[in-house]
């Protein structure tokens, strides 16, 4: 960790890892003025986020696999370039689907080099203190990416205009290419020659996701109850079906399925997916509510949405490894989403049209951000325990997976539902009010899953407190 070169490395792979998350939230403050700019409809507004998180999530695996079989290094800069190239020309979009094909591009970029910088930082730091201290680093920055995310995107808008929030990559993405040859080269695992990267996986995973989360966003033109909607949800469940099918058939799965017949794994994948469902709507519709309801500027709102962010991060920092180091993960996992379930809750029931910030937002979004911050790292240790050393990267991209999905699938039926309400002659707060109601509900089946599902003791977990 003293060696310049080796400081300098993991500077450069935690830049990067910063900037994936601070691309999620970025963007999450700006939408009403993105909506303006580029003539977004409500519905296909979502499509700015949920096109990045879509992407990353059905291909991180395939990045994850590439990087193995084709050499870290060479990977992380391919999708460094791409991300970085999408940045830019994102920011020239004249077109709502100009700007959704970048983003996606964002986000393809991003689940390439994110897989391969975590390869690459470990392949840097061998020894187990030295790594330690270099994890540390990793999920310390990869936290306040997204925090930062909520900050930058409020200032950069109002100072410099929306499109700056894309634009401000590309200088970063720049410079961390041209000094990329001090890193490690990587090299691909020996045990991967010869085997075939599985893309026909990956597009079955990819295109089942981005359906389902179409057939909501979708809702917006033929209704929620529509025979169209219900028909991209059973194509996109069929496609999911068949990736786990393809899976257990193919010679080198992306993802090997017996993994996650495992009621620990399996159940913390349930469990974050079904979570997060509720925190990608909570932060957009929020932000979103202090914009066109309080008439917050793009900055205010980014410090509006920053106790829940911080909340959030401390909890899952400290509170929620604290506990699972003095009791059983599934006892923290429910306690957490109970909390969360009341913030939400709380949330919900506060929204009105002549309330003020303290009143109607702050209250719940603490108390959310606390709970799920706290049922984070115990849903994140179950989804890996008992899972062999050489699947641990596996187990953890397939936490980022579910956790990117069920974000996606959230924001699209909490605008459908938002849309819905307006459609029957709701006003537009009691709109974000359903919203973060129905939220309340999804995760409230995730603790029903968690208490069903998980077993009741870990034999063994080391939590770094």
């Amino acid at each position: 960790m003293n060696n310049p070169r080796w400081r300098l490395c993991l500077i450069l792979l935690c830049t990067t890892q910063f900037v994936a998350l601070l691309d999620f939230s970025i963007t999450m403050i700006p939408l009403p003025q993105i909506q303006e700019s580029l003539g977004f409809t409500p519905g296909a507004l979502q499509w700015v986020i949920n096109a990045y998180g879509v992407a990353i999530a059905g291909f991180l695996l395939l990045g994850g696999r590439a990087a193995d079989m084709f050499g870290r290094r060479r990977v992380f800069l391919i999708g460094l370039v791409i991300f970085t190239l999408g940045s830019l020309l994102g920011g020239f979009s004249q077109t709502p689907a100009m700007l959704i094909a970048t983003r996606a591009m964002q986000g393809f970029g991003a689940a390439l080099f994110s897989p391969a910088a975590f390869s690459l930082l470990l392949a840097l730091f061998p020894d187990q203190a030295s790594r330690n201290r270099a994890l540390g680093a990793w999920t310390a920055v990869a936290a306040s990416g997204f925090v930062a995310g909520l900050i930058l995107g409020g200032v950069i808008t109002d100072v410099m205009g929306w499109r700056w929030v894309l634009w401000i990559n590309v200088p970063v993405g720049v410079l961390v290419i041209a000094l990329s040859g001090y890193l490690p080269a990587g090299e691909r695992d020996v045990a991967m020659v010869g085997r075939r990267l599985d893309i026909g996986g990956a597009v079955l995973v990819a295109g089942g996701a981005a359906t389902l989360v179409f057939a909501f966003a979708n809702s917006e033109h033929v209704g929620l109850a529509s025979p169209v909607t219900f028909g991209l949800v059973a194509l996109a469940l069929g496609l999911l079906a068949l990736f786990v099918w393809v899976e257990s058939k193919v010679e080198y799965p992306l993802m090997p399925i017996p993994i996650f017949w495992r009621r620990m794994t399996g159940g913390a994948n349930l469990v974050s997916l079904l979570a997060n469902t509720a925190l990608g709507p909570t932060f957009v519709v929020v932000a979103l509510y202090m914009q066109e309801v309080l008439g917050f500027t793009a900055t205010q709102t980014g410090l509006g949405l920053l106790p829940m962010a911080i909340a959030f991060t401390l909890s899952s920092a400290w509170v929620g490894p604290s506990l699972i180091a003095k009791v059983d993960t599934k006892p923290v996992i429910l306690g957490g989403m109970a909390l969360f379930i009341c913030g939400l809750a709380l949330l919900g029931l506060c929204l009105a049209a002549d309330t003020s910030w303290a009143g109607s937002i702050l209250p719940g979004t603490l108390l959310a951000g606390i709970g799920y911050g706290i049922a984070f790292p115990a849903w994140t240790v179950a989804g890996i325990e008992g899972v062999d050393a050489v699947d641990h990267g596996l187990a953890g991209g397939m936490l980022t997976t579910t956790q990117e999905v069920g974000s996606a699938v959230g924001l699209a039926v909490g605008v459908a539902v938002s849309i819905a309400v307006l459609a029957g002659g709701g006003t537009e707060v009691q709109g974000f009010s359903y919203a973060i109601l129905v939220s309340a509900c999804m995760v409230v089946v995730g603790a029903v899953c968690a208490a069903l599902i998980l077993p009741g003791k870990v034999q063994s977990v080391a939590v770094a407190t």
